[in-house]
């Protein structure tokens, strides 16, 4: 699969169903809508159109809507630690806000395979809509780098 797109607010990567990759122009974000379940082959194609996408507009924001995310499986969470994150860190990756999901079990996942990140300088808050990371994404960190943080989500 290769991403589709490339000027500022064009889509990166589509699958239906899947997940949507896009430059959110705006914010200057790399924006991630995830929309079901994933193969690993898409799973990966996705994250590395969006690594992709932050590289090219040389951005250190990223949003993502995980609401309509399913669980990730376990071979995809030891791909996302052994080779995804250190990318994308290593890219400029600083700031990332993620919506949590709808799915209890998925949310429990992602809020695992964030903990689990090496002591870094991403910033990561978590949040209950769109708006409210987009928010986040876009004003000055109030924390020092390397400081992960969870925002309650009522």
């Amino acid at each position: 699969m290769t991403p589709t797109g490339g000027a500022a607010g064009e889509v990166f990567f589509n699958r239906p169903g899947v997940a949507v990759v896009s430059w959110e122009a705006a914010s200057k974000a790399v924006f991630i809508e995830w929309q079901g379940w994933a193969t690993p082959e898409e799973f990966a194609a996705a994250l590395d159109s969006g690594v992709a996408t932050l590289i090219a507009h040389h951005s250190r924001l990223w949003l993502a809507d995980c609401r309509g995310m399913r669980a990730v499986q376990q071979s995809d969470q030891e791909w996302l630690d052994k080779h995804w994150f250190p990318r994308v860190l290593a890219a400029g990756l600083k700031r990332m806000a993620l919506v949590i999901p709808k799915s209890t079990l998925a949310g429990m996942n992602l809020k695992d395979i964030m903990g689990r990140i090496p002591n870094t300088t991403l910033d990561v808050s978590y949040f209950g809509s769109v708006a409210e990371a987009r928010t986040w994404l876009t004003t000055t960190p109030t924390l020092p780098p390397g400081a992960l943080k969870a925002i309650p989500v009522t």
